[in-house]
């Protein structure tokens, strides 16, 4: 009777590691693909501001941008 119950006991035992292992897997994966989307959109929206910042340096060391400002404290 013991070793009835053990060899339930351990297919049960064997049954739920086995089904929350495959959980686990199948959690794992999907939110590897999230963070990878999210991580797409992240360096889009890096690149755009680099964008803009290079434009923004090109303004400020314009020269014409000094005379403007030169004029704009006269």
């Amino acid at each position: 009777m013991d070793n009835d119950l053990a060899i339930i006991a351990l297919v049960f035992i064997i049954v739920v590691g086995t089904t929350a292992s495959e959980m686990f897997k199948y959690y794992m994966k999907h939110k590897q693909q999230a963070d990878m989307g999210s991580v797409s959109d992240l360096q889009a929206q890096n690149q755009a501001l680099i964008e803009r910042v290079q434009v923004l340096e090109k303004l400020v060391t314009d020269s014409d941008f000094d005379l403007k400002q030169q004029f704009k404290q006269l």
